[in-house]
C-alpha cells in the first residue's frame, strides 16, 4: 500500500513561481501532536506558575504576618512588664502605708474613727500570673489586680491622709521642756494648803521661755484672766482645745492661724502661781482631760 503524502503549495507573493512542499501524513501527525503536547505543557507550565506565584504572594503575606505578630508580642511583653513593675510599685507603697497605719498608736488604741480595710482575698505574683495563663490572659489578669490594688490604695491614701491630718490638729508634743511640778486632777492648794482640783499641768521653765503650740490650730483667747493670769486658748478643732496660762506674753493674737511648733508664747509669773512657769490644760468640749494622755512620755 503506497504511502499518503499531503501536497503545499506555497504562492510567494509576486512572484510567478509555485513551490510545492509534499509532507506524508504520518508526519503531519507528528507535528500536529508535537503542537498540542507543546500546547498542554504551556499550560501546565502557565498553572504551575500561577500557582507557584500565589504560594509567594502568601509567604510573603505570611511573613508580613509573622513579623506584626513578632511585633505585637514585643508589644504585649513591654506592657506586661510595665504593668508587673508597676503592681510591685502598688503593692511597696501599699505595704509602706499599712505599716504606718499599722505602728499608729492612734490605730492599737482605737482612737481614730477610720474605715477598716482588708487585703485581696486572693494571693497571686506577677510571674505567677504570667506562668498561670497566655500572655494575653496574664495582662489581662495584672490589669485587674493593678485596678484592684489601685483601688486598695486609695482606701489606704485616704486613711493615711485623715490620720496625717487628725495628726496634726492633735496636741502630741511638750508646749516646754521641763518638770512637771503639779500633776492634772487632786492635788494641795500651795497657797492655802485646801484640796482642789487641778486641771492641767505645771511645767516648770526658766522665765521667758519660749512656748510652742502642739499641734495646728486657731487663737481664740489672748488676754488676761483671773489666776491664770496671762492666757492663750487655741482651738484645734472637734472640740479639742489647749489652755496656757501664767504667760509673761502671748505672741500671737485672735484669729491667727498656728502650726505645730510655732512659737506663741513666751513663759511668765502672771496671776495666780509661786514662781515661772507654764500651766497647761487640755479640754474637750470645754471639758478638761489630762494632757498626759495625749504627750509622749518624758
Amino acid at each position: 500500500m503506497g504511502k499518503s503524502f499531503y501536497t503545499f503549495i506555497v504562492i510567494p507573493h509576486a512572484s510567478p513561481r509555485l513551490h510545492k512542499l509534499k509532507l506524508p501524513v504520518r508526519v503531519l501527525h507528528l507535528l500536529a501532536g508535537i503542537g498540542i503536547l507543546s500546547f498542554l505543557v504551556a499550560v501546565s507550565l502557565g498553572f504551575n506558575y500561577a500557582k507557584m506565584s500565589f504560594k509567594a504572594a502568601d509567604y510573603d503575606k505570611l511573613q508580613t504576618e509573622n513579623t506584626d505578630l513578632k511585633v505585637q508580642k514585643k508589644n504585649l511583653e513591654v506592657v506586661t512588664r510595665k504593668l508587673g513593675e508597676k503592681l510591685s510599685n502598688l503593692e511597696h507603697i501599699s505595704a509602706k502605708i499599712q505599716t504606718m497605719i499599722e505602728n499608729d498608736p492612734a490605730t492599737k488604741q482605737g482612737k481614730v474613727n477610720s474605715p477598716a480595710i482588708g487585703g485581696s482575698t486572693v494571693d497571686y505574683t506577677t510571674a505567677e500570673l504570667i506562668r498561670s495563663a497566655s500572655l494575653k490572659d496574664g495582662i489581662d489578669l495584672l490589669k485587674g489586680k493593678t485596678a484592684e490594688m489601685e483601688s486598695h490604695l486609695s482606701l489606704l491614701e485616704q486613711v493615711a491622709v485623715k490620720r496625717a491630718t487628725i495628726r496634726r490638729f492633735t496636741p502630741d508634743i511638750w508646749p516646754v521642756s521641763g518638770n512637771i511640778t503639779s500633776h492634772y486632777g487632786n492635788r494641795l492648794d500651795p497657797f492655802n494648803g485646801d484640796a482642789e482640783l487641778h486641771l492641767g499641768l505645771d511645767i516648770s521653765a526658766l522665765y521667758n521661755t519660749q512656748i510652742h503650740a502642739p499641734a495646728d490650730g486657731v487663737i481664740i483667747y489672748a488676754d488676761r484672766k483671773a489666776a491664770y493670769g496671762n492666757l492663750l486658748i487655741v482651738d484645734h478643732g472637734n472640740g479639742l482645745t489647749t489652755r496656757y496660762g501664767h504667760l509673761s506674753r502671748a505672741l500671737v493674737r485672735p484669729g491667727h492661724k498656728v502650726k505645730r511648733g510655732d512659737v506663741i508664747g513666751l513663759v511668765g509669773v502672771t496671776g495666780r502661781t509661786t514662781a515661772p512657769h507654764l500651766h497647761y490644760e487640755v479640754r474637750l468640749n470645754d471639758r478638761p482631760i489630762n494632757p498626759r494622755k495625749y504627750l509622749p512620755k518624758g
